[in-house]
């Protein structure tokens, strides 16, 4: 055999054992971006030849990460080849709760900059508008979904089919199997607790929502503090309620109802901003003064909070940051189905304003 047929011979040899431990462990945009030191946005950026913005240098660092890692997004291209919409699902349960708002204009900002518009869907708190929201996804108007899940674990099943078929998925609330953006856990609520009983307050009543993951988390959670800090607990201080301004108005009233003169709270904790407007309503009815009366305290600081009379004291979520990190992970996922879940959290921070003050003697 010639020198020129073994030198073939060889190289098709190193050729066979470098595609055999391709096979074995592929890379993902994921490790190229950790060895060029970008994100995997980036990433996806320059392969798909969007590079408008990235120096010469980055693309390099990226393209010499490509080559040493043998990476080939052959995947990641055909996913984008089916999903050629260039647009992201954003699916909220409301539309009249301005923090959704906020998450939603965080999100459009992040993907207009990144060349994808965004396409709301309103579930009005209904499963099966939740599923169909999934078949946005499943029948490709969308290239990817950041879902708010509101019926809990009732679309578990569904959910996992999607995920089985690599579509991508962002949660804004509580699901272990996709990639999610909340607030910090347990600090907006112990900063809630500790706000009051530092105003000396004993008696703390929660306006609270549905059965809704992340809501009953955040009750669990307020009065687990409560309990570590030696406040009592009454469930007769709790009044449950569906999400509308009249379900927050009803549960105020049925609270207080049941509780009357020194039986009743003297601080009470809304589980949003939206449902404060009709506690504050309901609590004008019935000529209880805020805070003299009673404090009243709430999650969301969206901007007419600082409107009310009084000013609303309330935890702030960032929530814009939300909607902007879930379109991140949103096209993040879309160029790399298979890397990594990711878990964010955004910072809280109590708003004290005039709704609280010391409890009544």
């Amino acid at each position: 055999m010639g020198i020129i047929a073994v030198a073939r011979l060889r190289e098709m040899e190193k050729k066979a054992v470098e595609k055999k431990r391709t096979r074995a462990k592929r890379a993902t945009s994921y490790d190229v971006a950790r060895l060029a030191g970008v994100s995997q946005t980036t990433v996806s950026f320059v392969i798909n030849g969007m590079i408008a913005g990235i120096s010469e240098e980055t693309q390099a660092r990226v393209r010499d990460a490509i080559a040493e890692l043998n990476f080939h997004p052959h995947a990641a291209a055909r996913n984008l080849a089916r999903r050629a919409s260039h647009t992201l699902g954003f699916v909220i349960p409301e539309a009249g709760n301005p923090h959704y708002y906020e998450m939603i204009q965080g999100a459009k900002a992040y993907a207009q900059q990144h060349g994808y518009n965004l396409n709301i869907r309103i579930t009005d708190f209904q499963v099966e508008e939740e599923r169909a929201a999934l078949h946005m996804l499943t029948h490709q108007l969308v290239d990817a979904l950041i879902f708010i899940v509101w019926s809990g674990n009732a679309l578990h099943s569904e959910i996992h089919k999607v995920l089985q078929q690599d579509y991508p998925i962002v949660n804004i609330t509580f699901y272990d199997e996709l990639d999610t953006v909340l607030m910090k856990q347990a600090s907006g609520e112990r900063q809630v607790i500790e706000h009051l009983a530092g105003l000396g307050h004993r008696r703390i009543g929660y306006i609270y929502g549905v059965a809704n993951p992340q809501m009953s988390m955040r009750l669990d959670t307020c009065l687990k503090t409560q309990q570590e800090m030696g406040i009592p607990v009454d469930e007769r201080w709790i009044s449950r309620c569906g999400p509308t301004l009249e379900d927050g108005y009803r549960a105020c009233q049925e609270l207080l109802a049941r509780c009357v003169g020194e039986e009743r709270p003297t601080a009470l904790v809304v589980v949003n901003d939206l449902l404060a407007h009709s506690v504050y309503r309901a609590l004008h009815v019935a000529n209880i003064a805020i805070p003299q009366d009673i404090s009243v305290i709430s999650f969301d600081n969206t901007p007419i909070s600082a409107y009310m009379t009084p000013p609303l004291t309330t935890v702030d979520g960032e929530f814009r940051r939300q909607g902007e990190l879930a379109a991140r992970l949103a096209i993040e996922r879309i160029a790399d189905p298979k890397r990594p879940l990711q878990h964010l959290e955004t910072h809280v921070q109590l708003i004290v304003r005039a709704s609280t003050g010391p409890a009544p003697v």
